[in-house]
């Protein structure tokens, strides 16, 4: 079972067609991230607003591309 907020499914669609853990894109839209704001983030700076590894960063970073 998945569970992401119902609240921000219409707003947020590009997060959440993103191929990643449900918990990731909970955390990108908790922190007003859309795709094209990742994309102009680096891997490091996604890594500390989230609180997440750089490793973990770099894959949500590279789904954002999809």
């Amino acid at each position: 079972m998945t569970f992401v907020s119902s609240r921000y499914e219409v707003g947020n669609n590009d997060i959440m067609d993103m191929p990643i853990a449900d918990g990731l894109k909970e955390a990108l839209i908790n922190s007003g991230f859309t795709r094209k704001q990742i994309l102009s983030y680096t891997t490091e700076e996604i890594a500390s607003i989230l609180e997440i590894d750089q490793y973990v960063a770099n894959l949500v970073r590279n789904a954002a591309k999809d």
